[in-house]
Protein backbone atom coordinates (compact mmCIF):
# COMPACT_ATOMS: atom_id res chain seq x y z
CA UNK A 1 0.00 0.00 0.00
CA UNK A 2 2.82 2.42 0.85
CA UNK A 3 4.49 1.71 -2.53
CA UNK A 4 1.21 2.42 -4.30
CA UNK A 5 0.85 5.76 -2.49
CA UNK A 6 4.43 6.74 -3.32
CA UNK A 7 3.90 5.89 -7.00
CA UNK A 8 0.64 7.87 -7.03
CA UNK A 9 2.38 10.83 -5.41
CA UNK A 10 5.26 10.67 -7.91
CA UNK A 11 2.85 10.56 -10.84
CA UNK A 12 0.86 13.44 -9.43
CA UNK A 13 3.97 15.57 -9.00
CA UNK A 14 5.30 14.72 -12.47
CA UNK A 15 1.97 15.64 -14.08
CA UNK A 16 1.43 18.80 -12.03
CA UNK A 17 2.64 21.15 -14.79
CA UNK A 18 0.06 19.85 -17.25
CA UNK A 19 -2.82 21.40 -15.35
CA UNK A 20 -3.84 25.02 -15.82
CA UNK A 21 -3.37 27.08 -12.70
CA UNK A 22 -6.06 29.45 -11.55
CA UNK A 23 -5.00 33.06 -11.52
CA UNK A 24 -6.60 36.08 -9.90
CA UNK A 25 -6.68 39.76 -10.90
CA UNK A 26 -4.39 40.65 -7.97
CA UNK A 27 -1.74 38.27 -9.36
CA UNK A 28 -2.04 39.39 -12.96
CA UNK A 29 -3.15 43.00 -13.39
CA UNK A 30 -0.30 45.35 -14.14
CA UNK A 31 2.87 45.80 -16.12
CA UNK A 32 4.88 42.73 -17.10
CA UNK A 33 7.84 41.97 -19.31
CA UNK A 34 8.85 38.85 -21.15
CA UNK A 35 11.99 37.44 -19.57
CA UNK A 36 12.42 34.15 -21.46
CA UNK A 37 10.79 32.38 -24.35
CA UNK A 38 11.38 28.96 -25.92
CA UNK A 39 9.71 27.05 -28.75
CA UNK A 40 10.04 23.69 -30.44
CA UNK A 41 10.19 25.60 -33.75
CA UNK A 42 12.85 28.08 -32.66
CA UNK A 43 12.55 30.24 -35.79
CA UNK A 44 9.16 31.39 -34.47
CA UNK A 45 10.76 32.99 -31.37
CA UNK A 46 14.09 34.17 -32.78
CA UNK A 47 14.60 37.81 -33.74
CA UNK A 48 11.89 38.79 -36.27
CA UNK A 49 9.88 35.68 -35.35
CA UNK A 50 6.14 36.26 -35.22
CA UNK A 51 5.82 34.59 -31.78
CA UNK A 52 8.66 36.55 -30.15
CA UNK A 53 6.24 38.49 -27.94
CA UNK A 54 7.46 41.16 -25.55
CA UNK A 55 4.76 41.49 -22.89
CA UNK A 56 3.93 44.99 -21.64
CA UNK A 57 0.70 44.73 -19.65
CA UNK A 58 -1.81 42.10 -18.56
CA UNK A 59 -5.29 42.51 -17.22
CA UNK A 60 -7.63 39.84 -16.02
CA UNK A 61 -11.40 40.44 -16.00
CA UNK A 62 -14.47 38.51 -14.89
CA UNK A 63 -12.59 36.42 -12.30
CA UNK A 64 -10.00 35.83 -15.01
CA UNK A 65 -12.55 34.48 -17.46
CA UNK A 66 -10.79 36.77 -19.91
CA UNK A 67 -7.12 37.72 -19.97
CA UNK A 68 -6.07 40.78 -21.95
CA UNK A 69 -2.40 40.92 -22.93
CA UNK A 70 -0.71 43.93 -24.50
CA UNK A 71 2.59 43.07 -26.16
CA UNK A 72 4.81 44.04 -29.02
CA UNK A 73 6.87 42.24 -31.60
CA UNK A 74 9.89 43.54 -33.47
CA UNK A 75 9.76 42.85 -37.18
CA UNK A 76 12.61 44.13 -39.33
CA UNK A 77 13.60 46.69 -36.69
CA UNK A 78 10.09 48.08 -36.27
CA UNK A 79 7.98 47.69 -33.14
CA UNK A 80 4.38 46.56 -33.61
CA UNK A 81 2.03 46.71 -30.63
CA UNK A 82 -0.79 44.18 -30.32
CA UNK A 83 -3.51 43.50 -27.77
CA UNK A 84 -5.20 40.12 -27.56
CA UNK A 85 -7.99 38.92 -25.30
CA UNK A 86 -7.88 35.29 -24.27
CA UNK A 87 -11.19 33.65 -23.44
CA UNK A 88 -10.99 30.96 -20.76
CA UNK A 89 -12.32 27.57 -21.88
CA UNK A 90 -13.72 24.73 -19.76
CA UNK A 91 -10.34 22.97 -19.72
CA UNK A 92 -8.74 26.06 -18.13
CA UNK A 93 -6.85 27.12 -21.26
CA UNK A 94 -7.36 30.48 -22.89
CA UNK A 95 -7.90 30.86 -26.62
CA UNK A 96 -7.18 33.85 -28.83
CA UNK A 97 -6.18 34.72 -32.36
CA UNK A 98 -2.75 36.08 -33.16
CA UNK A 99 -0.60 34.71 -35.98
CA UNK A 100 -3.06 31.82 -36.09
CA UNK A 101 -5.02 30.28 -33.21
CA UNK A 102 -3.48 30.14 -29.73
CA UNK A 103 -4.31 27.90 -26.79
CA UNK A 104 -2.44 29.08 -23.69
CA UNK A 105 -2.40 28.52 -19.96
CA UNK A 106 -0.45 29.47 -16.87
CA UNK A 107 1.47 26.36 -15.87
CA UNK A 108 3.50 27.87 -13.03
CA UNK A 109 3.44 31.01 -10.93
CA UNK A 110 6.23 31.85 -8.57
CA UNK A 111 7.63 35.01 -6.95
CA UNK A 112 6.52 37.62 -9.47
CA UNK A 113 6.84 35.35 -12.50
CA UNK A 114 4.18 33.63 -14.60
CA UNK A 115 5.14 30.66 -16.79
CA UNK A 116 2.87 30.20 -19.80
CA UNK A 117 2.52 27.25 -22.16
CA UNK A 118 1.06 28.16 -25.54
CA UNK A 119 0.20 26.03 -28.53
CA UNK A 120 0.08 28.18 -31.65
CA UNK A 121 -1.59 26.74 -34.74
CA UNK A 122 -0.63 28.93 -37.69
CA UNK A 123 -2.56 29.50 -40.89
CA UNK A 124 -0.98 26.43 -42.52
CA UNK A 125 -1.99 24.19 -39.57
CA UNK A 126 1.55 23.91 -38.18
CA UNK A 127 1.64 23.61 -34.37
CA UNK A 128 4.31 25.29 -32.27
CA UNK A 129 4.79 24.70 -28.53
CA UNK A 130 5.95 27.81 -26.71
CA UNK A 131 7.00 28.43 -23.13
CA UNK A 132 6.99 32.13 -22.20
CA UNK A 133 8.05 33.50 -18.83
CA UNK A 134 6.70 36.93 -17.91
CA UNK A 135 7.99 38.72 -14.85
CA UNK A 136 7.73 41.85 -12.80
CA UNK A 137 11.50 42.01 -12.36
CA UNK A 138 14.53 41.86 -14.61
CA UNK A 139 15.48 38.21 -14.34
CA UNK A 140 14.67 34.86 -12.77
CA UNK A 141 16.19 33.30 -9.68
CA UNK A 142 18.42 30.27 -10.08
CA UNK A 143 15.56 28.02 -8.92
CA UNK A 144 13.15 29.60 -11.44
CA UNK A 145 15.67 29.07 -14.25
CA UNK A 146 15.89 25.41 -13.23
CA UNK A 147 12.08 25.17 -13.38
CA UNK A 148 12.18 26.71 -16.85
CA UNK A 149 14.66 24.01 -17.90
CA UNK A 150 12.31 21.32 -16.58
CA UNK A 151 9.30 22.85 -18.36
CA UNK A 152 10.95 23.02 -21.77
CA UNK A 153 12.04 19.42 -21.40
CA UNK A 154 8.51 18.41 -20.42
CA UNK A 155 7.10 20.02 -23.57
CA UNK A 156 9.83 18.54 -25.81
CA UNK A 157 11.49 21.87 -26.48
CA UNK A 158 15.29 21.67 -26.79
CA UNK A 159 17.01 23.58 -23.97
CA UNK A 160 19.17 25.41 -26.51
CA UNK A 161 15.97 27.00 -27.88
CA UNK A 162 15.54 29.12 -24.74
CA UNK A 163 15.89 32.80 -25.63
CA UNK A 164 16.57 35.49 -23.00
CA UNK A 165 14.37 38.33 -24.22
CA UNK A 166 14.75 41.03 -21.56
CA UNK A 167 18.06 42.40 -22.91
CA UNK A 168 16.80 42.45 -26.53
CA UNK A 169 13.69 44.59 -25.92
CA UNK A 170 14.54 47.87 -27.66
CA UNK A 171 10.91 49.03 -28.00
CA UNK A 172 10.53 49.93 -24.31
CA UNK A 173 13.70 51.97 -24.04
Amino acid sequence: MVKFLLIALALGVSCAHHESLDISPSEVNGDWRTLYIAADKVEKVKMNGDLRAYFQHMECNDDCGTLKIKFHVQMNGKCQTHTVVGEKQEDGRYTTDYSGRNYFEVVMKEDGALFFHNVNVDESGQETNVILVAGKGETLSKAQKQELGKLVKEYNIPKENIQHLAPTDTCNQ
